[in-house]
């Protein structure tokens, strides 16, 4: 009998939560058993409404744009700058005074650098030269065109300044052009070739020419056509006067001076000279009617097994434009 009195209490109880659906569990971290909106609708955070899924997998959100597009931009800035490039002595003459590459870098980073050696015709590259790593500052390095890439063949080539990470400014170049040489002029001044009696074999009283003569005005200096040892430096009052005897470097060749200015010989036997270095200078001294350089090539040793040559068509390749 009490059983039936309760029964209909507890059924009312029952179906008011029936009608008030299922229970809703408090948002994670709320205090005070808040209600966790429901996932369809909207959230509303300090007047804005934001949408109803979050951004796709992969894709950024908006805000973080600007930001990657910063970062690119620190990238780039924090790369290293060549800021200025510069090729001392454009004609370079093998045995001779080095060129000088020298190049300015700017940035907070050290980059490994590299000197590129192209032909000129076609660019094709022929050397690569490691430079190292290399920071902020002044820098230079030599270049024979032997030691260090080479022997290169005469000729024009570009030398070319590269490097991962390593970019040029505005108004630095980073390519200069280079001219090889092998020898050198021997006279460095105004000269004439003279006519058919300064050439190789023509007649003199007993014997015939073995060299050609250069006219040139006394005082001019006279070079080394490449790099060697002074084998002889003497002096005959009837015939060669003031004379010197230069055995050149990697080739069977002596190169003969003579009739040259009294007390101007600036080498002495056994000494070792670069293309290119002042030996003497032009006189008229023993058998000689003007001032003039009396200039033989012996293909061996000079009186020591070898004979003389025409110089004629080396002298004038020595002279062409290309050649200095």
């Amino acid at each position: 009998m009490r059983f039936r009195q309760v029964f209909p209490a507890f059924a009312v109880a029952l179906a008011a939560t029936a009608a008030m659906g299922p229970p809703v569990a408090a948002a994670p971290g709320g205090g005070g058993g808040g209600i966790a909106p429901q996932a369809d609708q909207p959230t509303q955070t300090g007047g804005g409404t934001y949408g109803h899924s979050a951004p796709g997998a992969g894709q950024a959100p908006a805000a973080d744009k600007p930001a990657a597009k910063r970062k690119r931009r620190s990238a780039r800035r924090s790369r290293t700058l060549l800021t200025a490039f510069e090729l001392r002595r454009t004609h370079l003459f093998v045995g001779g005074r080095a060129a000088k590459v020298s190049f300015t870098l700017a940035g907070r980073r050290s980059v490994a650098v590299r000197l590129h050696v192209l032909r000129a015709g076609d660019r094709e590259r022929v050397a690569t030269i490691d430079l190292g790593r290399l920071g902020a500052g002044d820098h230079s390095v030599p270049f024979t065109g032997t030691g260090e890439a080479g022997p290169l063949p005469e000729g024009s080539y570009l030398l070319h300044l590269a490097g991962r990470g390593l970019r040029r400014g505005a108004a630095a170049s980073s390519t200069a052009t280079l001219q090889l040489s092998y020898h050198r002029f021997p006279v460095a001044g105004a000269f004439d070739w003279g006519g058919a009696e300064s050439r190789f074999g023509a007649k003199r009283t007993g014997h015939r020419h073995q060299g050609q003569d250069l006219m040139a005005a006394e005082g001019t200096p006279v070079i080394a056509p490449s790099a060697g040892l002074v084998e002889t430096v003497q002096y005959q009052a009837q015939g060669a006067g003031h004379y010197l005897v230069l055995d050149a470097d990697g080739e069977d060749y002596d190169f003969v001076f003579m009739h040259l200015r009294s007390g101007s010989i600036g080498v002495k036997e056994g000494e070792r000279v670069r293309t290119g270095q002042r030996v003497a200078e032009i006189g008229t001294t023993g058998s000689s009617s003007g001032a003039h350089l009396h200039f033989e090539i012996w293909a061996g040793g000079w009186f020591a097994g070898g004979a003389p040559i025409d110089p004629l068509p080396l002298l004038q390749a020595w002279a062409s434009p290309a050649s200095g």
